[in-house]
Formats: C-alpha cells, sequence, structure tokens
C-alpha cells in the first residue's frame, strides 16, 4: 500500500483497560479514542510531558466509553480529568497513544 500524507487533523485507535477485581484477576475493557496527530517536533516536546498532560494535549473525544448504567460518557473536560485520574485507564490511552504513533511490525 502506497504512503499517503492525510489531511484529516484526528485518528482513532483502541484503549485496552485491565481493571483489577475481587477474584484476585482483572476485568478487560475497550473503548476508542480519537487523538489529535501530531508533529515531529511537537513529538520532542511530549515525550518530555507527563502522560496526563499529554492527553489534556491530545485526547480530544471518545466512542463506546460509558458510564455504570451503560450510558454514553460525554467527552468534555471534566469527563476527561475524571478518566485520566483512574491509573488503569491512563495506562491504556498512553499505551493507544503512543504504539499509534509508532507502530512496530507484528509478527504473522
Amino acid at each position: 500500500m502506497a504512503f499517503k500524507i492525510t489531511k484529516k487533523p484526528t485518528f482513532s485507535a483502541q484503549v485496552e483497560v485491565y481493571t483489577p477485581n475481587d477474584k484476585r484477576g482483572h476485568d478487560y475493557s475497550t473503548f476508542d479514542a480519537v487523538f489529535n496527530r501530531t508533529s515531529t517536533d511537537e513529538l520532542d516536546e511530549l515525550r518530555k510531558l507527563p502522560q496526563k498532560d499529554v492527553m489534556r494535549r491530545k485526547l480530544v473525544g471518545w466512542e463506546g466509553f460509558n458510564d455504570d448504567q451503560n450510558q454514553p460518557v460525554e467527552y468534555n473536560q471534566e469527563n476527561l480529568e475524571i478518566l485520566i485520574s483512574v491509573p488503569e485507564a491512563l495506562h491504556g490511552l498512553t499505551l493507544a497513544y503512543w504504539n499509534s504513533l509508532v507502530k512496530a511490525r507484528e509478527k504473522n
């Protein structure tokens, strides 16, 4: 497939969240995060920031993120702060963002 420079300002990535449960294991859940694209100059700056600050700058939306009544959670600054205050969610967001930028070739 040929490389194309995109004009679309955002991209989506699946976020995987593993939340500890009372059975000595983890509950697995996913949602899709929407991130702003970045330049190579900005990447150098982002690498120096705490991951919460990276998410504040780059996360611009989500899909499939629901509350405990299974209702969609609206994207806004308050809900963003709530989400990134959960260590497991911040970890999942961080992996999704950075892995999307530098996707390693997977073995078949």
